[in-house]
């Protein structure tokens, strides 16, 4: 079963072989690499998820946009293998790439129980001094939910002003009320950075406008 944005209209026109679809990838048209990513994910091949993992550390860097896009289509498949990798890696590239696709896992497949380790994991990842993947980290996070809260609060506790900044943005797009007692606290906390504050403030604005528009 796909998510409901991969559309049928992406999918091949007729079965291709498994290479030519990675070869597909690299098309230059994106509607060519979103038709490849819709038929990767409807395979059962085993080879998919590890090809696609492959394709993490690629420098170029549209094919590895792509491979990210096609994880995330593919799914709760892909979610045990991103994290393996995730956790061994000391890449800053493959570690971005990893947690960008498990955000794009929670996005497309909306409602997916991740597993604790993952959200432990990524929590960990956040509060590491690597910037490139501490923003990436939170910002998958940020796409998994209620259950993302306890990690994104301690985050939120221990960052840097930077990792508290992408915290606020995550915990603000939760829409939770706990979530929100967070950004409260956090923009009336005079021993706070003063950035940190100004962020949760114009944080707590965008969230109220946003339920009164609903």
């Amino acid at each position: 079963m796909l998510p409901a944005g991969a559309y049928s209209a992406f999918a091949a026109p007729w079965p291709m072989a498994l290479d030519d679809l990675f070869h597909q990838l690299r098309h230059p048209n994106p509607n060519m690499r979103s038709r490849a990513t819709v038929a990767l994910a409807q395979s059962d091949d085993p080879a998919v998820v590890p090809r696609l993992m492959a394709m993490l550390s690629e420098p170029d860097v549209p094919l590895r946009r792509s491979a990210v896009k096609a994880l995330g289509t593919v799914g709760e498949r892909a979610v045990q293998p991103l994290t393996d990798r995730l956790a061994r890696t000391d890449d800053l590239t493959v570690g971005s790439s990893c947690c960008k696709a498990l955000a794009q896992v929670a996005d497309q497949w909306t409602g997916l129980q991740f597993p604790d380790a993952t959200l432990d994991l990524l929590c960990h990842k956040a509060l590491e001094p690597n910037p490139v993947v501490q923003i990436t980290a939170v910002m998958a996070l940020g796409e998994m939910g209620e259950p993302a809260l306890p990690r994104l609060q301690r985050i939120l506790r221990d960052g840097d002003v930077a990792v508290q900044v992408a915290c606020i943005n995550a915990l603000a797009g939760l829409g939770l009320d706990a979530a929100l007692a967070d950004l409260q606290a956090q923009a009336a906390n005079e021993a706070a950075d003063a950035y940190v504050r100004e962020s949760a403030t114009a944080a707590l604005a965008r969230c109220s406008m946003a339920r009164n528009r609903s």
